[in-house]
Formats: C-alpha cells, structure tokens, sequence
C-alpha cells in the first residue's frame, strides 16, 4: 500500500495537482543526480534494483538508478538515488546493497557501523542498515554546518535504518 502512496504522490508532482505539465518559466539548475545515474521516474527506477529503497518523506525532485559499488552491474547490485528537498537545503540520498564488504574511509577508519552516520567528507555521511544496504547523504551545494548531521539522524529517526 505504501507503494501505491508514494508512486501517486510522485506522479502528482511531475504532472501537477490539475494532471497538466507546469511549464518552467526559467531553465532550472542541474542537480548533482545527474551526475550520479540515470533518471527516470520512481516506478521505472524500482524495477532496476533488487531491493525496497527507503524514500524520504518530502519532496522528491528526481530519482536515479546508480551504478553498483561493485561486483557485476545488473538490478542485485545497483543502487538508488533519491534528490529532495529538506527544509530549505536540497540533499541527495544514494542507496545500495552492501554486497559482503566492509566499507570504511581510509586506512585505520573504523568500518561504517549500521544507524551511525560517519563523515566521509566535511559535509557528506554514510551509514549502513540491519539489512545490508549502504546509505549515503549529502546536499547539493553548500549547506549549513550540521544540516547533513541533522537529516541524516531525521532519517534515521524516520525509518531510513530499517530492514530491507
């Protein structure tokens, strides 16, 4: 049921409440998901990966199939990203499966540890699930001190380190 819910909110918001495209008035900043895999809509992008991605719970400004941290690239390895916006700043949120391997950032850095967020650059953090999914946050653009620290543990809080 869940599904259905975001899969129409999504549609909603591409199409606009009255079911009509809003034509932009001006041409909008690309956004860093771009460069990060393919976009497509949310219905189509579930169908790439081999698992239930946990999907924020604002606005959704684009969704993209990622390529895999590693091993062969096909739907069991391939990650998920989601471009939203949280309060004022916009974030993405990448997701893969963790595929049987320790993830850390740099010799003698500890592994990432499931629910605790862990900076891997001054404004960027990592964590990993119960059900083996590697998650990242970062924001696009400049974002204020703490902002990342504090969506990610609203994620968390939210349901962003449940099982798969």
């Amino acid at each position: 049921m869940r599904w259905l819910i975001i899969a129409a909110s999504l549609a909603l918001f591409s199409t606009g409440c009255g079911g009509k495209k809003a034509e932009p008035t001006t041409t909008p900043p690309p956004l860093l998901i771009d460069d990060r895999g393919t976009t497509m809509p949310f219905e189509k992008a579930v169908t790439h990966i081999g698992f239930r991605p946990y999907v924020p719970s604002t606005e959704v400004l684009a969704v993209a199939v990622l390529p895999p941290l590693g091993d062969l690239d096909n739907n069991k390895n391939r990650g998920i990203a989601f471009e939203y916006l949280a309060g004022k700043e916009t974030m993405l949120l990448s997701q893969w499966p963790k595929q049987r391997f320790a993830i850390s950032f740099g010799a003698g850095q500890p592994s990432l540890q499931d629910c605790t967020p862990t900076h891997y650059s001054s404004q960027a953090v990592a964590w990993t699930t119960p059900g083996n999914l590697v998650m990242t946050l970062q924001p696009d653009g400049a974002a204020p001190p703490g902002a990342v620290d504090r969506e990610a543990r609203r994620l968390i809080r939210a349901g962003a380190c449940r099982g798969r």
